[in-house]
């Protein structure tokens, strides 16, 4: 998160590989619902290849997004226009991405199992790289105060990291059976939430590691997205079964039904007053209020799959990034797609007057 205030959906990405999630067999299972289409928006942003992963500077004013093949994009939100060239911060696919909080760096979550930072403005490496985990990192989550750095990888392990000293705080969280596909931080930041392949949501001691109560079981299949409320003690997690689950962190109970996609969850957000936002496999974003009733129609967001979703600093607009290569942004109020705010030359043509006859001597 990059301030207190601030919601997001980049805990870890849907997708186990690229082209790989979507699958038919994997959602048992399904709700007929009507869908809203949309039509192409002066505030859609084309990129040059699909993002893994989109975030928001704390002021609002850049999207920041890593695309599948290691390279950073920044785009001005509002005039949704390149601020610099792209960086390639790896070689390797990246699965994880995050600002830091004073939007200085920018972390990287690499399919080598390592942390790079990189300064967000010129696009250099920052510090040494991370190194503990043997697999690739799937999610990513830091403090408000930008101290602690929490990774979720592959290897089945949680790592905790002091971003200054650039070194590894404790021992690993190990605990599910396979890879860790998300992390998030509870709203007080003493809890360390995880989902993971093995369906299981897992709660830790974020000062000492050990477990909490035990795992929250619900999901029929792997765990896919993971999001934390910013002003309670809420999570909710996104399965390859198609469902949205929330979850009272403190008790470990349920909260409410499960709520039901149209395929597999690849993004999941919540925002300071209950809502809840998800990103499908079919390019689907779906919408409930607190109380899991749905908000309008399903919005046909993207050509396919939604694998990240941040909010504004206010949560009035909602920014989506899908593998159709396209950046959207969608005001919460009314669920359209919001427009650009570029500047454009109008010329109006005005006829020429023709004159006949004779001038007056």
């Amino acid at each position: 998160m990059n301030t207190e205030a601030r919601t997001n959906a980049h805990t870890g990405t849907g997708m186990p590989g690229r082209g790989s999630e979507h699958r038919r067999g994997d959602r048992p299972r399904r709700e007929a619902v009507a869908v809203r289409s949309t039509t192409r928006s002066a505030g859609e942003i084309t990129t040059p290849r699909e993002l893994m992963v989109l975030d928001l500077t704390s002021d609002d004013t850049e999207i920041v997004g890593v695309d599948f093949i290691g390279y950073v994009h920044r785009w001005d939100r509002l005039l949704g226009k390149p601020v610099s060239a792209p960086v390639q911060v790896h070689t390797r696919t990246v699965y994880a991405m995050l600002l830091t909080p004073d939007d200085h760096e920018i972390v990287i979550g690499g399919g080598d199992g390592v942390l790079r930072r990189w300064n967000r403005v010129n696009g250099t490496p920052l510090g040494e790289p991370l190194t503990g985990h043997r697999s690739r990192i799937r999610g990513l989550a830091v403090t408000r105060d930008g101290r602690e750095l929490v990774s979720a990888s592959q290897d089945g392990t949680v790592r905790r990291w002091d971003r200054a000293a650039g070194s590894q705080l404790g021992e690993p969280l190990t605990g599910h059976a396979g890879t860790v596909r998300a992390v998030a931080l509870a709203a007080d930041e003493e809890l360390v939430v995880t989902a993971g392949q093995d369906g299981t949501v897992r709660r830790w001691n974020r000062a000492d590691g050990t477990p909490v109560g035990e795992p929250l079981v619900g999901h029929s299949g792997p765990v896919q997205a993971l999001a934390t409320a910013p002003d309670g003690r809420i999570a909710a997690s996104g399965g390859r079964d198609g469902t949205v689950r929330r979850w009272d962190l403190g008790s470990g109970r349920p909260v409410g039904p499960p709520l039901v996609l149209d395929s597999a969850v690849w993004s999941v957000l919540l925002t300071r007053d209950g809502e809840i936002a998800a990103g499908s496999a079919h390019g689907l974003l779906h919408r409930w209020d607190r109380t899991g009733q749905r908000i309008g129609a399903p919005v046909a967001a993207h050509g396919w799959g939604v694998p990240s979703i941040a909010a504004t600093r206010d949560e009035s607009e909602l920014v989506t990034c899908g593998w159709d290569a396209r950046i959207r942004r969608w005001a919460r109020v009314t669920g359209e797609p919001t427009r650009s705010a570029r500047k454009e030359t109008r010329i109006d043509l005005v006829p020429r007057l023709e004159i006949t006859g004779t001038t007056p001597s």
